[in-house]
């Protein structure tokens, strides 16, 4: 740990930084100190008579150049500190979200995710930007302070070597004070980030059901909160400033003017030593003003870095074996499960329980159920979101879980229910599934999904901007752009989670036209909500509380009346 920062958030680069500007700040106290002492001996050489003003102007004109250059340095280092560190630690963050997968982040508020990637970093930016060397060199300048003194005069240097060790115990006592509210505000200020985002995200269904008073009055009082919070942290910062500057500060410069003069009165020091001893006490309070003025910053940014470290330490559903080699691609590829258990963290009952299931090259196998039997379960576990906890899945001739999880992804094409467009334009949400896609293969994709025509009517066709999450565009429109994507991925296994569950009839027969291009040669997982959409399937295969009931084709199972005939019986009553 580095001042309550884990080690883990301080980067190569960084620390080569913070090292610098650290070696910088003693450089440039040094730099005054000598200065000062030559103050003091031009002074003391003047009331003799001695014209040594004409010698040391040089030096003097050294030290100041040179002070004035460190100075520029020790501001480098610590943006150039903050700045690599906010790079860096946004990167493992996101890293880390992408080897937890949506199977883990789905579990959290993304609003509080989103509040410690932003104003989080922020705020470790300003602990490495500004109070992070300032606090190093701030507890070294009163051991510095001391030698100096010291050499000058030992009484007034152990008069000030008193003090000293009250400093950090100081800071220490307050530090424990400081982590309880900066904590707490942290806390508060990521539960408001979400609730901001949820109320964005939610703002239809609020306007629907007239709750936007409501929301705003929660706001309202989560904000108040968050104020009360702030104003915690100002107030007990504001306290470590008064006691900084004047119980320390200002209270050590004025006993060792004192005890100078007293000195000074006593001959044992020179007029010019004493302005020397002055001058450098006046170092002392710099450092020690600052961390006080900025101790809110490190307080805070150590919160946050507690939640930054607490997220990277969470493991991942599925990870690569050490060592894994992606193995060729295989073009008609066995997709098997054998005997799969799977059970959520803190769930009663396993959500897949001795589940196999088998999709050989070019077949259509269905999936139904009702929800909660493990449809969608199964599908993480096959796109390796998620790892079994029993049984094994093989992809041709290989087990997944020897493989790296993107050379399994790489077989899978998945046509959602729900697809998810990023704010950006058509080409650049088709290109997702193949970055280096040529224009053409862009038009080819869309013509095969049934909607290159209604693109290029628009006024500026693949170079049109998608609002966020794609909602410029309808329902079915959204869903083609997903087809054309997974046309474009041409992956020989295609996983369809019902996408024609949520569009008008005219527009179903469109995408059913679209499907058929995508998954003519193609092995398919068809996810079924709506029964009307598996009749055609080569088998069909009925999930209950995570078991296989039955399998079979259409016909097959509504002559043997199970389950699947119940069902269908339901569905056509219905309608």
């Amino acid at each position: 740990m580095a001042l309550g920062i884990d080690r883990k958030l301080i980067v190569g680069a960084t620390r080569r930084w913070l090292a610098i500007g650290i070696a910088v700040g003693i450089l440039s106290l040094l730099a005054s100190l000598t200065l000062y002492w030559f103050i003091g001996r031009t002074i003391d050489a003047l009331r003799a008579g001695d014209d040594l003003l004409a010698r040391a102007l040089p030096w003097i004109a050294l030290l100041l150049a040179s002070k004035f250059a460190l100075g520029w340095l020790y501001r480098t280092a610590q943006h150039r500190a903050s700045a690599l560190t906010k790079l860096t630690i946004r990167d493992l963050i996101y890293a880390h979200a992408l080897r937890l997968g949506p199977a883990v982040l789905d579990r959290k508020r993304t609003g509080e995710l989103v509040n410690i990637a932003v104003d989080g970093m922020d705020w470790i930016e300003m602990f490495y930007g500004i109070y992070f060397v300032q606090f190093v060199v701030g507890m070294a300048t009163p051991l510095l302070l001391c030698l100096f003194i010291g050499i000058n005069d030992w009484v007034v240097g152990l008069a000030l070597l008193v003090s000293v060790p009250l400093t950090p115990l100081f800071l220490g006592m307050m530090g424990r004070n400081f982590r309880k509210a900066s904590e707490r505000f942290a806390d508060v200020n990521a539960a408001q980030g979400a609730r901001f985002l949820d109320s964005i995200q939610g703002m239809a269904t609020l306007k629907m059901f007239n709750l936007g008073k409501a929301r705003g009055a929660e706001m309202h009082a989560a904000s108040e909160e968050q104020r009360r919070e702030t104003m915690r942290l100002l107030l007990v910062n504001q306290i470590m400033i008064l006691l900084v500057d004047f119980g320390f500060a200002l209270g050590t410069t004025l006993v060792l003017t004192l005890v100078a003069l007293l000195r000074l009165d006593a001959g044992a020091l020179t007029p010019g030593a004493v302005v020397a001893l002055i001058l450098a006490s006046a170092e002392f309070a710099k450092p020690l003003t600052l961390v006080g003025q900025f101790f809110f910053a490190g307080a805070i940014g150590r919160a946050y870095a507690k939640k930054i470290v607490a997220f990277l330490g969470e493991r991942p559903g599925v990870e690569d074996p050490a060592g894994a080699i992606a193995p060729p691609r295989e073009s008609r590829p066995t997709l098997s499960m054998r005997d799969i258990v799977f059970r959520y963290a803190n769930a009663a009952g396993p959500a897949i329980d001795g589940c196999s299931l088998e999709l050989a090259p070019g077949e259509t196998v269905a999936l139904v159920g009702a929800s909660g039997s493990g449809k969608t379960t199964l599908t993480n576990l096959l796109l390796r979101t998620l790892q079994p906890s029993a049984g094994s899945i093989t992809l041709g001739a290989h087990a997944v879980d020897a493989v790296p999880a993107d050379w399994v992804r790489e077989h899978i094409a998945l046509v959602p229910q729900d697809p998810f467009l990023f704010h950006g334009t058509i080409a650049a949400n088709l290109r997702v599934a193949k970055a280096d896609a040529t224009d053409d293969e862009l038009i080819a994709a869309c013509r095969a999904a049934n909607i290159h025509e209604q693109i290029a009517a628009l006024p500026t066709g693949y170079d049109t901007l998608v609002g966020e999450r794609g909602l410029s565009l309808s329902g079915g429109q959204v869903q083609r752009l997903a087809i054309a994507r997974a046309l474009l991925r041409d992956s020989p296994i295609v996983i369809l989670d019902e996408p024609t569950s949520q569009i008008d009839v005219e527009t179903e027969a469109v995408i059913r036209d679209a499907l058929g291009h995508l998954t003519r040669g193609k092995s398919v997982l068809l996810i079924a909500h709506r029964l009307s959409t598996v009749e055609h399937a080569d088998r069909i295969v009925v999930l209950d509380r995570g078991r296989v009931l039955e399998s079979g084709t259409h016909a097959d199972l509504i002559a043997r009346g199970g389950a699947y005939a119940g069902m269908v019986a339901i569905a056509r009553g219905a309608a």
